[in-house]
C-alpha cells in the first residue's frame, strides 16, 4: 500500500493542519491503525529537534514504515521539515527519531473522537485506493 497516497487521499480537511502542529499523536495513531488493519507492518516513533538552538523542545509523532517516516502532510525527514520551516541552510539542523508503543501514544480521553473521525476516514482512502485498483 502506498501510505504517501493515503495520507493526500484521506479526506480529513482542517484535522491535517492541526494534525501538523497540535493533534500528531492521535493523527498517526489512527494512521497505523488503518495499516495495521490492512497487513502493513508499521512503527510509531517520535522526531525530537537535535541540533538547532531553540528555547523550547519540540517533539512530533510520526508513522515509520521501511525506513522511512510520515505525517499529516505526506513525507517526513530532516530535509523536508527543513523546507516546511524555511530554516536556513547555514544552521545546524537533524531529526532523531525513537520509536513510541502505539498503547498510550495520546490521551485517549481527549483525543478519541478526533482519533476515530481520522480512522474513519482512512478506511474510507483505503477504500477508494482500492476500488481504483479493481477499476485498472
Amino acid at each position: 500500500m502506498d501510505i504517501l497516497e493515503l495520507v493526500r487521499t484521506a479526506k480529513i480537511g482542517l484535522e491535517r493542519k492541526a494534525a501538523h502542529t497540535e493533534t500528531c499523536a492521535p493523527f498517526a495513531a489512527a494512521l497505523y491503525d488503518a495499516l495495521a488493519e490492512n497487513g502493513v507492518e508499521t512503527n510509531l516513533a517520535v522526531a525530537c529537534r537535535k541540533g538547532y538552538h531553540s528555547d523550547r523542545t519540540w517533539y512530533h509523532l510520526v508513522v515509520e514504515h521501511g525506513g522511512r517516516y510520515y505525517d499529516s502532510l505526506g513525507e517526513f525527514s530532516s530535509e523536508i521539515l527543513r523546507k516546511r520551516l524555511k530554516i536556513h541552510p547555514a544552521v545546524q539542523f537533524d531529526l532523531e527519531f525513537k520509536l513510541e508503543p502505539r498503547d498510550g501514544c495520546y490521551e485517549e480521553a481527549d483525543y478519541d473522537a478526533l482519533h476515530s473521525f481520522l480512522l474513519h476516514a482512512f478506511r474510507r482512502a483505503v477504500n477508494e485506493m482500492n476500488s481504483l485498483k479493481v477499476q485498472l
